[in-house]
């Protein structure tokens, strides 16, 4: 419970810092406890308020231009000569010539007009085109990662059986359990044992309105519950146990009958441990 609150508080926090808003949304839906209805709500409109925080970061940023922009018209480097005597038999030859470079000025000037129409900068170009990516590489990535994320959530709420057992690591059971089997150790201390005694399973029960507690130790089978209280079945006093559907165990001791509700993905471990123990009880 503290291990949720814990997460629960790292993702608001998140949620308030505004850049961290993916994170928070990783933490909520792989960490938190939170009903889905409210991961979903807050993932669709913490994402667009992301989105449209990031796009409008991007637009109001000021262009810089360090490069200068290029002009959009051209000029040409001219030369003034001064030549205040001009012979009189080159006179009319070089007044040809004048109308020669003249024409030819102009129609030099015509054509680079043609050519380079008035165009925007391109460093402003540039920028424009950078802004644009800018603007698209971080939402493509934070959708990617909301995508992974809720994708990853929701094949972990359709898998069945996600019970988790608090008192021991069920993956340490290696079933069908060998003779020489070793027990994982089991974190139960709501019983008082017996002088050479040891846990090998645990498990709660989930009868509703009567969740309590499975036990196997060495030398008995311990049910706790509201109904029962604490009640001990030695292996000598038990007669059958049987598995009556698919999270009932039936325990018979005497002329009384016991059900047990435990977890779907818990009932093989029950069984298979507590007929491996009551074995190794009867070869003592």
């Amino acid at each position: 419970m503290q291990r949720d609150k814990i997460f629960s508080i790292i993702s608001i926090v998140c949620f308030c810092s505004i850049l961290l808003i993916p994170l928070g949304i990783a933490f909520m839906w792989l960490t938190t406890n939170w009903k889905k209805t409210l991961k979903l709500i807050l993932s669709g409109s913490l994402s667009t308020l992301y989105v449209v925080l990031v796009v409008l970061f991007f637009m109001l940023t000021p262009s810089v231009n360090s490069n200068g922009a290029s002009l959009p018209f051209n000029y040409s480097k001219g030369k003034t000569e001064f030549n205040t005597e001009i012979p009189s038999n080159k006179k009319k030859t070089d007044s040809s010539i004048d109308e020669f470079k003249t024409e030819s000025w102009k129609n030099k000037g015509n054509k680079q007009t043609d050519k380079d129409p008035e165009r925007l900068p391109r460093s402003l170009q540039k920028k424009d085109g950078g802004k644009n990516l800018s603007i698209i590489i971080p939402i493509i990535f934070f959708l990617i990662i909301l995508g992974l994320v809720i994708l990853r959530n929701l094949k972990k709420s359709g898998k069945k059986n996600v019970y988790e057992n608090p008192y021991v690591d069920t993956n340490q059971y290696k079933l069908p359990l060998a003779e020489d089997a070793k027990m994982p150790l089991v974190h139960f201390l709501k019983i008082r044992l017996y002088p050479d005694e040891k846990i090998f399973y645990a498990t709660e029960t989930v009868q509703k309105n009567n969740e309590g507690s499975f036990v196997v130790t060495s030398q008995r089978v311990v049910i706790i519950n509201p109904e029962l209280g604490q009640v001990d079945f030695p292996y000598e006093a038990l007669e059958a146990v049987a598995s009556v559907s698919n999270s009932v165990i039936q325990m018979t001791s005497g002329d009384r009958k016991y059900y047990i509700f435990v977890p779907e993905n818990q009932m093989k471990y029950a069984l298979a441990v507590l007929r491996w123990s009551y074995r190794k009880k009867g070869e003592k």
